[in-house]
């Protein structure tokens, strides 16, 4: 038996975590829990509740909904609730947005998938990059995931997948390109005394896409998945000429 832990930062009850719930039941050898936010957590990164309480309510077999963000809930499950018989696998989605490029870095997606790699279990983050129809790629997503739950003669692997719409290839392996958002700050209560501010911009428009990343590869209806590192050295930067500066 797999076992595959799913979890999100769209919230416990998404239609993304729902969908592929569902394709993995499809597939007789896994046996799906759920342990995922009580609702919307997104571009909350790894951040975790330290030092405050993380309310946890079961709300049927296997399946748990939590009021911390995205890795308070995969190391609770991964440290106490599995902990005498860990997941093969860790999914982290499907989440309704790109998770590309530069997303990886605000991505909760993406950290319920990196909590898991930390803890020494294998995992997947799943994104799919528009809209509400994650039937497609969740049953793509559930075959990559069983393929990687049965994959026990390697290290664990953290691997990000994105989907585009409708009909797809793939997925293709590739390296993650650049994605840039325009820089922008609205002030939503202008007469307020403590004003409050929205942040962030829309995609920058017609860019030139890298070839054989994952933003030119879903531009191009092909589904992306891209080997992430923990390790976060730049060993290229390791040498005494790049940090010449530092001379005295």
């Amino acid at each position: 038996m797999l076992r595959i832990l799913l979890t999100n930062d769209d919230g416990v009850d998404a239609p993304g975590i729902l969908a592929l719930e569902e394709s993995l039941r499809q597939h007789t050898e896994v046996e799906c829990w759920v342990v995922a936010p009580d609702s919307q957590r997104s571009a909350c990164s790894h951040s975790m509740s330290l030092g405050t309480p993380v309310t946890v309510e079961q709300r049927g077999v296997r399946h748990y909904a939590h009021g911390g963000v995205v890795a308070d809930g995969v190391y609770w499950a991964l440290v106490h609730l599995m902990a005498a018989q860990p997941p093969h696998l860790v999914v982290s989605g499907i989440n309704r947005g790109a998770n590309l490029a530069e997303d990886v870095i605000y991505s909760g997606t993406v950290a319920g998938a990196r909590e898991a790699a930390l803890r020494n279990v294998h995992g997947l983050a799943v994104s799919l990059v528009d809209g509400d129809d994650f039937s497609l790629a969740a049953k793509s997503a559930a075959e990559v995931a069983v393929s990687l739950a049965r994959n026990s003669e390697t290290a664990p692997l953290l691997l990000n997948l994105n989907y585009p719409v409708g009909e797809f290839s793939g997925p293709y392996f590739c390296r993650l390109g650049t994605k840039p958002y325009e820089p922008l700050v609205r002030c939503v209560s202008p007469a307020k005394k403590e004003k409050s501010y929205l942040l962030g911009g829309p995609p920058v428009a017609n860019i030139p896409r890298e070839p054989g990343t994952d933003v030119a590869l879903i531009d191009e209806g092909k589904a992306s998945i891209t080997p992430l590192l923990i390790n976060q050295t730049a060993e290229q930067s390791l040498t005494k000429k790049a940090f010449s500066f530092l001379d005295k």
